[in-house]
């Protein structure tokens, strides 16, 4: 399935990317005032109806209308164009996110970049792999001088305060699941997000993550993200190297309260 989940979103990488070289689309705000644009709904479009050939399993995406999910164990999370923000912003590092979730957990994931080209993907238990189709993995273990990726939003004073506990040297900001394939590669120690996002922002990033030797873990809990929630939406959450124990250390220092911002 991983040839035909990689065509997929090539095509859907490819379709993005005429609505974004041309210029011909105009950005409208959806209820939660997350923007939209014509390409969002045409890679939608591709994706949703290429994963109903290729199986049975419902398909939510971002784009989807979310009563119609019913209760199968088994599903599909797409996020057809994840950073809409960089792409009008004329960002490069807007991706394509495709996950199957099963018994609540993240089974397989595909994250595809429109503009490089490149693809990461991985398996439960046969491992991550990068755009240049080789195993990857994040061997910056026992690192002290610890690097983040970020979100674009403007760090809060909680956050600010997290980066100076940890002893964070540098954050490198992305508006995308992009940031987990970096963890994943080894280009950063972690990713911390204290706001909250949708399961489908997640889902892909979280097994390429965890099949690459890292651990995306939700603060209420300590345990690992699952899916399936109500509304699809995810609490606060903390991506690292499985070496590191941040969501630990938060809990002792009492710093893992919900947030509404990143």
């Amino acid at each position: 399935m991983i040839d035909e989940l990689r065509t997929l979103a090539e095509a859907a990488g490819r379709e993005i990317l005429s609505y974004y070289r041309s210029g011909d689309w105009s950005v409208t705000n959806k209820a939660d005032d997350s923007p939209l644009t014509q390409a969002d709904l045409a890679a939608n479009l591709i994706l949703t109806t290429g994963l109903a050939k290729l199986s049975t399993d419902p398909v939510i995406s971002e784009e989807s209308d979310l009563r119609t999910f019913g209760t199968s164990r088994r599903f599909w999370l797409v996020d057809p164009l994840d950073g809409t923000r960089d792409f009008v912003a004329k960002l490069d590092t807007f991706v394509v996110c495709i996950a199957l979730v099963e018994d609540s957990k993240p089974n397989l994931g595909m994250i595809h970049s429109p503009v490089t080209g490149e693809t990461w993907w991985a398996k439960k238990n046969l491992g991550a792999f990068g755009p240049n189709g080789a195993r990857i993995g994040n061997e910056r273990k026992h690192t002290t001088d610890l690097l983040a990726a970020g979100s674009r939003s403007i760090p809060t004073e909680r956050m600010t305060m997290f980066y100076e506990h940890f002893q964070v040297s540098d954050v490198v900001r992305f508006g995308s699941a992009l940031k987990f394939c970096k963890l994943a590669q080894g280009d950063f120690d972690l990713y911390p997000r204290f706001g909250p996002t949708h399961e489908w922002d997640t889902a892909a990033g979280q097994i390429i993550a965890e099949e690459a030797g890292c651990k995306v873990i939700d603060l209420a809990t300590q345990a690992p993200m699952t899916y399936g929630k109500p509304g699809f939406l995810n609490r606060g959450f903390v991506a690292s190297r499985a070496d590191l124990d941040i969501v630990g250390e938060l809990h002792r220092r009492g710093m893992t309260g919900p947030s509404k911002t990143s």
